[in-house]
């Protein structure tokens, strides 16, 4: 799994394929069809990221450009940068240090 997500990696990447690819793999954005068009045909020229979450709370972020912006947000081109996987435990463990500095603070 891990060896076909690292793929999206690239220039000139559809977010439609993407998404196809992710949702293949268990993988989903947390919005309707209509939030993700738009969400993807209001990007900036910058650096962003965005996430693909599966049941059990794992994620995948993309960091990314946007290369060509459609009206069809799922039409969009992206330059995705990197790649990253993120299992459950390691967001509890995050957010479980983010917590006890607050409380240092």
């Amino acid at each position: 799994m891990l060896k076909r997500i690292q793929n999206i990696k690239g220039i000139g990447k559809r977010v439609r394929d993407i998404n196809k690819a992710l949702n293949q793999e268990g993988f989903y954005l947390p919005w309707n069809d209509s939030q993700i068009e738009l969400y993807f045909r209001s990007l900036k020229q910058e650096m962003t990221t965005v996430d693909w979450n599966d049941e059990e709370g794992n994620k995948i972020r993309l960091i990314f450009t946007p290369q060509i912006i459609k009206e069809d947000g799922y039409n969009t081109t992206i330059n995705v940068i990197e790649v990253e996987y993120y299992t459950i435990l390691q967001i509890v463990e995050q957010i479980r240090k983010q917590l006890h500095a607050q409380k240092q603070s």
